[in-house]
């Protein structure tokens, strides 16, 4: 079972990574997890061309192309963001975007979660996530929300540290309960 985390903070060492790096230690006990840093990639924006519409293919060249099957492979997909003037960050946004050829059923029925952290008022962030999830067809289960500004402070944040692991031990359950009834 693969499970994906995808990082759209601009901080390697950043508050919202440090947490999906929580739920990802605790998924390896089951899982083979893999950290996606988009900042390290070159991702485009959409278009909006709607060629994919056709093909089921994006027709713009770069780095997504070799997310794309790791997506498709993926039992779990977490998506981990501070949430900047609160929303998604922009990488992020731009991510999220770009998968619009996987949209048609490709996806349903993966499992999607999320880390979000910020300052304060993160509902708009969680809300662009939750709906991507449903236009994807993933199985939502409720995710991460840390309270932190300044690298490192997320530390102080025991109870999101906590509902990591937490996270982490909830997909595995729910992984094993729909192993057995398959």
């Amino acid at each position: 079972m693969r499970a994906i985390g995808i990082i759209g903070s601009p901080h390697k060492n950043g508050n919202s990574a440090y947490l999906l790096e929580i739920v990802l230690k605790v998924l390896e006990e089951e899982f083979e997890v893999e950290k996606i840093f988009l900042k390290d990639l070159e991702i485009r924006a959409c278009e909006g061309c709607y060629l994919c519409e056709k093909s089921g293919k994006c027709v713009i060249e770069d780095d997504m192309q070799k997310i794309y099957p790791k997506l498709e492979k993926a039992d779990v997909i977490i998506l981990s963001t501070p949430s900047h003037m609160g929303g998604v960050a922009s990488r992020l946004r731009t991510f999220m975007e770009r998968t619009w050829p996987l949209r048609k059923g490709r996806l349903e029925g993966k499992i999607g979660s999320y880390v979000v952290v910020g300052r304060r008022r993160l509902g708009a962030a969680i809300s662009e996530i939750e709906e991507y999830f449903s236009r994807l067809g993933l199985i939502k289960i409720p995710g991460v929300i840390g309270y932190a500004f300044k690298e490192g402070e997320i530390e102080e944040d025991k109870e999101a540290i906590d509902n990591a692991k937490k996270l982490g031990e909830r997909i595995l359950k729910m992984v094993n309960k729909k192993l057995k009834r398959d």
